[in-house]
């Protein structure tokens, strides 16, 4: 995959019209691929235009459940804050709880070891 083309297509990432809540728990083996790759369409954005890097999101971010979970999460209130009838103070509410998640993440991120170029599996995994 050409990282150009992934900068590009983060740029010009916007909303879907109806945002929804992923329950992981429930999906079936094919939608849980479906999601993770609607999902990872959001980190490549985010990670861009928050300048996130691998400290707080690893590129093996979708091998860890928490990281998913809480990915997941962002992405469903982004959504849900940029839709027309959405609060004007939505956007806002969302960057206050965006520091709270990469707290989160950066704590996650930290025990699981993983680096910029290694995976390490969580126990049990």
């Amino acid at each position: 995959m050409n990282p150009d083309d992934d900068l590009a297509r983060a740029l010009a990432f916007a909303p879907p019209t109806d945002p929804y809540v992923v329950c992981w728990r429930d999906l079936d083996p094919t939608s849980t691929t479906e999601e993770l790759e609607r999902l990872a369409d959001w980190v490549t954005w985010a990670t861009t235009r928050y300048t996130l890097d691998h400290k707080v999101i690893p590129a093996c971010w979708p091998h860890h459940g928490a990281i998913v979970e809480e990915l997941s999460a962002l992405r469903t209130f982004w959504e849900s804050s940029y839709q027309p009838d959405a609060a004007p103070s939505e956007p806002l509410a969302f960057h206050r709880d965006l520091t709270l998640a990469l707290r989160r993440l950066r704590d996650w991120t930290s025990l699981l070891g993983c680096t910029r170029t290694t995976h390490r599996p969580q126990a049990g995994s």
